[in-house]
C-alpha cells in the first residue's frame, strides 16, 4: 500500500465518522415524517445555499465534467460555465412559491407542490412516477464514489459501491433531511475549497514545466480539436455548434425543480431569507463547476500514453501533482461531492413512496388512524432508503462511460415534464390544470422521442432535454391561452 492510499484510508475513516455523527444529530432532530422529508424552516440561508450548491454540483461536476474536458478539450467547458447561470436564474421563478406553499400547506415534495398548485391528484401521481427517473442520478453518484475508492485507496470498484451504499444508507436512514442538510453543508464547504484549489493550480499551471504558456501549448498539441481557440467541436452531438450549446443552457433552466433540490427551499427558516439564499447559492454554484479546468490541466500534466477512464482524471491528477497527504485530503473532498448529492436524491426517492404514494394516495382510501399513518410513513421513508440504494448499486455494478451524460437520461425526463407546469405555473395565475396536463404530456413525449436512439439517432440528452423544456413551456402557454379567459385566476384558495 503506497502513502497516498494510507492517507486516503485515514481521511476516509475520519470523513465517514463525521458523516455518521451528523446522521446521529439528524436522528435527534427527526421526530415526524415531515421532519424526515423536509426539515422544514430549520436552517439559515448560508447553510441551505451550501446544500443546494453541493446538490447541483454532485459527482458529475467534480469528476464527470473534468472527464469531459480531459477527453474533448475546451469546448466541453460550455457545460460548467453555463449550467450554474441557468440553474440559479430558474430558481428566481419558483423558489418563493415553493417555500410559501410548503409553509402554508405542509407540502413536502415537488410532485405534491404541483398537485396542490393545480388541485390535481393526477398531476401529483404522474410526476411522482416520473421522479423515479432520479435513480439514474443516484447510479452516476455511486459510480463516481466507487471510482474514488478504487483509485485513491486501492479498493475494488464494486467494493467501493458497497461501502458507499452502507455509509449513505445509515445516516439517511436515521436522520432523513436533517442528516442530509447537515452533512451536505459540510461537504459543500469542502467542495468550495477543492474548487478554488483547482482554479489556482490551473492558473499557475501546477505540474507543468515552463508555466501557463507551456500548459496552453501542450493542450493545443495534445487536443488539436479541443484547444482554447476552439469554441465548438464540429460534428459533436453536445458541443458541435451554438444551437446545441443554447439547448444545454435551456435544459438547465428548470434544473433546480428536481425533487432533491426543490424541497430544500422548504428547509430555509423564512421567506425573508430567500434573497440571501439565492445570492449565496449564485456565488457557491458558480465557483464549484470551475472544476472543469482540472480536466484541461490534466491534458498537460498527465502522460498522454496513460490509459485512464476520463472520469478518473481528477484523482489521477491529484496523485501526480500533490504530496500524498494533500492528494488524499482533496480526494476525500471529491467524495464529498458525490455523497452530498446522493443522500438528497435518496431522501427524495423515499418520499415518492412514503409521501406521494402512501400518505396522499393510499391513506385517504383506508381506515387507519393518523398516528398509525404517521408511524408507517416514517418507516417507509427509512427502509426504502436501502431499497433505492441497492437498486442503483445493481445498475452501477458496471460503470457507464461518461457520468455527466448518463445522469442526464433521468434529469432530462424530469425537467421536460415539469418545466411548463412549474415554471409557467408559478409565474402566471391564469395557468390551469388542463394546460398543465397537456404541457406535461407534450414535454415528456418530445424528450423521449428525441432522445431514445431506437427512434432517432441522437445520444445527446442535453439537446433532447432543451427541446423538451422548450416544447413543454410553449405548449403550456398555448394551452392556457386557448382554455382560459384573460382575467382568470386558477391558483386555488386555501385557508
Amino acid at each position: 500500500m503506497n502513502s497516498v492510499e494510507i492517507w486516503s484510508w485515514i481521511f476516509i475513516i475520519l470523513f465517514i465518522g463525521m458523516m455518521l455523527f451528523f446522521g446521529y444529530l439528524g436522528m435527534k432532530k427527526t421526530h415526524t415524517s415531515d421532519d424526515f422529508a423536509t426539515a422544514r424552516s430549520s436552517y439559515g440561508p448560508i447553510t441551505i445555499a451550501l446544500v443546494i450548491s453541493a446538490g447541483i454540483a454532485s459527482g458529475s461536476t467534480f469528476m464527470g465534467m473534468p472527464g469531459l474536458a480531459y477527453d474533448l478539450g475546451a469546448p466541453s467547458l460550455w457545460y460548467p460555465l453555463l449550467y450554474p447561470v441557468a440553474t440559479v436564474f430558474g430558481m428566481l421563478f419558483f423558489a418563493k412559491s415553493i417555500k410559501e406553499y410548503g409553509d402554508r400547506l405542509g407540502t413536502r415534495t415537488i410532485p405534491e407542490f404541483i398537485g396542490n398548485r393545480y388541485n390535481s391528484n393526477f398531476l401529483r401521481g404522474i410526476l411522482a412516477v416520473i421522479s423515479i427517473l432520479l435513480i439514474f442520478y443516484v447510479i452516476s453518484q455511486l459510480v463516481a464514489a466507487a471510482t474514488m475508492f478504487q483509485i485513491m485507496m486501492g479498493i475494488d470498484y464494486r467494493a467501493g459501491i458497497i461501502i458507499t451504499i452502507v455509509v449513505i444508507g445509515i445516516y439517511v436512514f436515521v436522520g432523513g433531511s436533517h442528516s442530509d442538510i447537515m452533512t451536505d453543508a459540510v461537504q459543500g464547504g469542502l467542495m468550495l475549497i477543492i474548487s478554488l484549489i483547482v482554479v489556482i493550480c490551473f492558473t499557475f499551471a501546477v505540474g507543468v514545466d515552463g508555466g501557463f504558456g507551456d500548459m496552453i501549448s501542450l493542450i493545443t498539441d495534445r487536443r488539436p480539436e479541443g484547444h482554447f481557440g476552439q469554441l465548438f467541436i464540429p460534428g459533436n452531438e453536445t458541443y458541435g455548434n451554438l444551437w446545441l450549446v443554447i439547448l444545454l443552457l435551456i435544459a438547465h433552466l428548470p434544473f433546480a425543480i428536481q425533487p432533491h433540490l426543490g424541497n430544500k427551499f422548504m428547509a430555509v427558516r423564512s421567506n425573508k431569507n430567500l434573497k440571501q439564499l439565492l445570492m449565496f447559492t449564485t456565488i457557491f454554484a458558480t465557483i464549484m463547476p470551475l472544476m472543469g479546468l482540472g480536466g484541461m490541466l490534466g491534458i498537460a500534466v498527465l502522460d498522454p500514453g496513460l490509459e485512464i477512464r476520463a472520469d478518473a482524471v481528477i484523482p489521477t491528477l491529484f496523485t501526480e501533482i500533490f504530496p500524498p497527504f494533500i492528494a488524499a485530503f482533496l480526494a476525500v473532498a471529491v467524495l464529498s461531492a458525490v455523497m452530498s448529492t446522493s443522500d438528497g436524491l435518496v431522501v427524495s426517492l423515499t418520499q415518492i413512496l412514503a409521501n406521494d404514494i402512501f400518505r396522499l394516495s393510499i391513506v385517504p382510501k383506508i381506515n387507519i388512524s393518523s398516528e398509525k399513518a404517521e408511524k408507517y410513513e416514517l418507516l417507509i421513508s427509512r427502509y426504502s432508503t436501502f431499497l433505492f440504494l441497492i437498486l442503483a448499486g445493481i445498475v452501477a455494478w458496471d460503470p457507464p462511460e461518461f457520468l455527466s451524460i448518463f445522469m442526464w437520461i433521468g434529469i432530462g425526463g424530469i425537467v421536460s415534464a415539469t418545466a411548463g407546469p412549474l415554471v409557467i405555473g408559478t409565474l402566471w395565475k391564469r395557468a390551469n390544470r388542463k394546460s398543465a396536463v397537456i404541457s406535461l404530456i407534450a414535454g415528456t413525449i418530445s424528450y423521449w422521442v428525441i432522445y431514445l436512439p431506437f427512434l432517432l439517432d441522437v445520444s445527446n440528452p442535453f439537446a433532447a432535454a432543451g427541446m423538451g423544456v422548450l416544447i413543454s413551456m410553449i405548449t403550456m402557454v398555448a394551452a392556457t391561452l386557448t382554455t382560459t379567459k384573460s382575467n382568470d385566476n386558477n391558483i386555488p384558495e386555501y385557508e
